[in-house]
């Protein structure tokens, strides 16, 4: 979901078994499932990797995650209260802080816990189960968001969000929600489709350090 796994990585058993403390066994479990989700896929060697997402199905993704976080983004901003406001506002601190860092990673996991932070103050069980799938899905885009020098992170819309939410304005959560979401779409999207990351036929071309 936080996009530390690219499109056309291959999951490593034992790396990622060394990772989180445990067995081969729950991790293969665990990967078979996300198989079974569509959210992961077999190659034809037996291993499994992160799948590449075609432009329209990519398109198609970011326009229902708009729908659907935004619906999310106008509950949320009904219900919040001072102190989740103050954690969505120390998190995106740590995100600004990532940013000037150039740490990708601890941009990737500030993005996804300030997002669910507020997804979660809309206090339903019908829309959190939805965008848990649409972002394990178009999660692994982000990390190529990252690198776009055209339209480099900085958390602006994130600091419209919480002023929004400050004056209990759902319409104004909801248009800097938008605009965080298709400013990514439409970067990927303006990504030539020659030297497009998520075309690649090997993402170890790509210079990265990934946690696992």
């Amino acid at each position: 979901m936080a996009g530390m796994f690219i499109p056309g990585q291959v999951m490593s058993l034992r790396k990622l078994a060394a990772a989180l403390g445990t067995s081969p066994m729950p991790v293969r479990d665990a990967l078979s499932q996300l198989v079974a989700a569509n959210v992961l896929e077999e190659t034809p060697g037996r291993s499994v990797r992160v799948p590449r997402i075609p432009a329209d199905k990519l398109n198609e993704l970011f326009e229902i995650r708009d729908m659907i976080e935004g619906m999310a983004a106008r509950a949320a901003c009904r219900n919040i209260d001072a102190a989740t406001i103050k954690r969505l506002t120390a998190i995106n601190a740590t995100l600004i802080a990532g940013i000037a860092r150039r740490d990708f990673m601890a941009c990737l996991s500030a993005n996804q816990q300030f997002h669910f932070t507020l997804y979660k103050a809309a206090d339903s069980d019908v829309l959190m189960p939805l965008i848990e799938s649409l972002w394990l899905r178009s999660g692994p885009t982000m990390y190529f968001s990252l690198l776009a020098p055209d339209t480099p992170w900085d958390a602006a819309a994130h600091k419209d969000i919480i002023e929004g939410l400050k004056q209990k304005n759902p319409a104004a959560v909801q248009r800097a929600l938008s605009r965080d979401i298709r400013s990514t779409a439409r970067h990927l999207a303006s990504i030539d489709k020659g030297r497009h990351p998520l075309l690649m036929a090997d993402a170890s071309q790509l210079d990265i350090s990934l946690e696992v």
